[in-house]
Formats: C-alpha cells, structure tokens, sequence
C-alpha cells in the first residue's frame, strides 16, 4: 500500500478555505481550548488572549495543519517545516498517525498565525500581507518576516517593523 507523501500534494485552495481548516486543525485538537478561542470569522483571525494560546499549544495541534498552513502562506511545506523547527520525515510520519506537533512547533504555528494576522491588518489586504511575509527585509538581516519568525524575538521584530509602518515612527 502506498500513502501520499503530503509535501507534494497541492491542493488548489484559497487563502480563506486554508485558514479555515488550520484553526478547525487546532480547535479540533484533544482537550481543545473553550470555544472563546475559536478565532476565525469570515475568515479573519481574532486575536488569541494569552490563556486560550496557551492551552491550545500545551494541548497540541494536529500535524495534519502543516498543509492547510502552507496554503495559506502561499509557501511549500517544507518551508512550514523549516519555520517551525521541524523535520520533514519526522512531520510526514507525525500526521500520516494523525500525531500531534511538538509544542514548540505548536506555537510556532500560532506565532506565524498571529504575524499574518497583523500584516493583513496593517496593509489593509490578504494579498498584500501574504507578500510582504514572504519578501525577504532588509531591517531583518534579508530574510523574510516568516523566516524571521522562526523565533519569538524574530517574530517581534517583524511585527515592530508593522507598527512602524501602521502609525510611523522608528524601527
């Protein structure tokens, strides 16, 4: 029996359809955080507070989100894998059992949600959002605000550089 390698499936989505089925990967998750943080409306992420986060990356997600989420960011799956830390035999055989992410990775997951969330708000467009993520910046040594977010202080630098260009002011 042969199983689908699901770093190169490509499903043909929209951005809207793959933030829905990463938040029903993370809201589905065992013991899922209450339904305040069920965060997606029309297709808007809402902001997590601290105590849902936190019990959403302490009671896991499903690896099965890496594809929605790479979807999403309009990146390959290996570059997800590589954002949070991953390995990709590691994340292939995870969500062929239906395994959950490392809780590192969880957050990762969360961090780079969150990110985009802020993009799309401070351009004031998806599309606009979604290229500014993947471009990479020169406030941020050359790489891209998702590679940046690889780490919490890379992803608060990125989101320092949105504030700045949202209202002015210095980086």
């Amino acid at each position: 029996m042969t199983t689908a390698n699901p770093f190169t499936q490509a499903p043909l989505v929209t951005r809207l359809e793959a933030r829905e089925q990463v938040w029903r990967y993370i809201v589905d998750a065992p013991k899922a955080a209450p339904s305040t943080a069920r965060v997606s409306v029309k297709g808007k992420l809402l902001g997590l507070n601290s105590s849902s986060a936190y019990r959403i990356v302490k009671n896991g997600i499903s690896s099965k989100a890496i594809g929605p989420l790479s979807d999403y960011l309009g990146v390959g799956k290996g570059q997800v894998v590589d954002y949070l830390d991953l390995d990709r035999t590691t994340v292939s055989r995870r969500a062929a059992k239906d395994q959950l992410l490392p809780m590192h990775s969880a957050e990762g997951v969360l961090r780079l949600l969150e990110l985009d969330e802020m993009a799309s708000d401070t351009f004031e467009s998806d599309e606009d959002a979604a290229n500014w993520l993947r471009k990479p910046h020169p406030m941020l040594d050359g790489e891209s605000p998702l590679q940046a977010a690889k780490t919490s202080f890379g992803a608060q630098r990125a989101k320092d550089i949105l504030v700045a260009v949202k209202y002015g002011g210095v980086v």
